[in-house]
């Protein structure tokens, strides 16, 4: 009996997950592995280094405006930069120490620091798709921050550590540490542009405009037809426990013996018949 309600308890549990998959009406569902979601010990690892994210809406101009980021205007950078799990760590990941705990000076003030924006996006995901033409035009405008792009489904390392549920997400970096998330549900270069100015008060460089080179890359703006595995072997559990809890039924048992009645019934008439 323990056995069945643990099985009756994974199969509810991968149901729930398909359904908030075919719930997504404005981003596509990533998945989280088990052995991917922190304990307390390095969640509060991670706090000291990483400050809270706070979430920004544009749809609301009547919000009060969030903490301004003050980022470095020294460099200026190129196109975006399609990154692996290990170059990611090299831009966003900063070893612990009492520099990165904070990022304010004696009076108060923000230090200036490297400012990096970063596209969670799956090359399957039509909204990702749609974000990407708009997402590669956004450094003609924003030179002097840094714009990465990561597949969150090939490396999903990094989705239970920076709270990435779907995608695609927009995530402004400031010295190694998250400081906000664009919350909109459309996926424009305006309203990309008014979420970093918003933060770090920097002005666009010239208009903004969408190329045809934009949809070209670096983020691939067309889906691609990967074969999600992962969704694959969850179809196949839930129609294995499917399965198995209806043979298991006391409804199934009454029809299975309807049956092997009825063509006992029938083997009956024909021998009668002979």
């Amino acid at each position: 009996m323990y056995i069945l309600e643990r099985r009756l308890s994974l199969f509810m549990l991968v149901l729930a997950s398909i359904i908030s998959v075919f719930g997504q009406t404005d981003e596509c569902a990533v998945q989280i592995k088990s052995e991917d979601i922190l304990s307390d010990n390095d969640i509060n690892a991670i706090q000291e280094i990483l400050e809270p994210t706070t979430n920004v809406s544009l749809e609301n101009s009547s919000v009060p405006s969030t903490t301004k980021v003050n980022c470095l205007i020294d460099k200026t950078y190129g196109p975006v930069e399609l990154v692996n799990a290990t170059r990611f760590m090299e831009l966003l990941i900063l070893e612990p120490g009492p520099s990165n705990r904070t990022r304010n000076d004696k009076d108060g003030r923000q230090q200036p620091g490297t400012c990096v924006l970063v596209l969670f996006y799956a090359r399957w995901c039509v909204f990702s798709s749609q974000a990407a033409p708009h997402f590669n035009a956004l450094p003609r405008s924003f030179p002097h921050i840094k714009c990465i792009a990561i597949d969150a489904i090939k490396y999903q390392s990094f989705n239970a550590q920076y709270g990435i549920v779907g995608v695609p997400t927009l995530m402004l970096v400031h010295n190694g540490k998250p400081v906000a998330k664009f919350n909109s549900t459309v996926y424009t270069l305006e309203l990309f542009a008014k979420f970093i100015t918003h933060l770090t008060m920097f002005q666009t460089s010239g208009s903004l405009f969408v190329t045809s080179a934009d949809f070209s890359g670096p983020v691939p703006s067309t889906p691609s037809n990967e074969t999600d595995y992962c969704l694959v072997l969850s179809w196949v559990f839930i129609v294995a426990c499917t399965l198995y809890l209806t043979s298991k039924s006391t409804w199934w048992q009454q029809f299975i013996e309807l049956v092997q009645n009825t063509w006992r019934e029938s083997n009956a008439q024909h021998e009668h018949v002979d």
